[in-house]
């Protein structure tokens, strides 16, 4: 009896690990002229819990000296101040610019980033699965 006991508890418990639901993050990358970008989405089953922007900017492959760009980076950059759970950093270096763009969603109010470029389907909640398909549809490869 001890033992039918024990073997279903195993059961169980493996059968409760199962039907958690996963955490974990995936990677998106895309390169165009002058610039490299690289999306990570953090998720909890079809939740994108956190989102975080790695871009690589080539100044002289957009036709901008480093001083234009700052100028055009800073002016896009007065969208993101004051956004709860929103956080853009940008390091200018002599030839580029890296640019850090991260969301965290368990934070920021879905409503405040609406007019941002950000995958949304106006739910509370932002989807793995619509964000996985409009970054594909934005031409995004996933990195493995």
């Amino acid at each position: 009896m001890k033992k039918i006991l024990q073997i279903i508890s195993v059961f169980l418990l493996v059968f409760l690990v199962g039907c958690a639901e996963k955490e974990g993050s995936k990677v998106y990358v895309k390169k165009q002229p002058g610039v490299q970008m690289e999306i990570t989405l953090y998720y909890k089953g079809d939740v994108v819990t956190k989102q975080t922007a790695k871009n690589i900017i080539t100044y002289s492959e957009l036709g901008l000296t480093k001083e234009a760009f700052k100028k055009q980076a800073e002016k896009l950059g007065q969208k993101f101040k004051g956004i709860k759970g929103l956080e853009d950093k940008v390091d200018y270096q002599d030839n580029v610019a890296i640019e850090t763009v991260t969301v965290d969603y368990s934070v920021a109010d879905i409503n405040e980033l609406k007019g941002l470029p950000w995958p949304s389907s106006g739910d509370k909640k932002v989807s793995l699965k619509k964000t996985e398909e409009k970054l594909i549809e934005e031409r995004f490869d996933e990195k493995k």
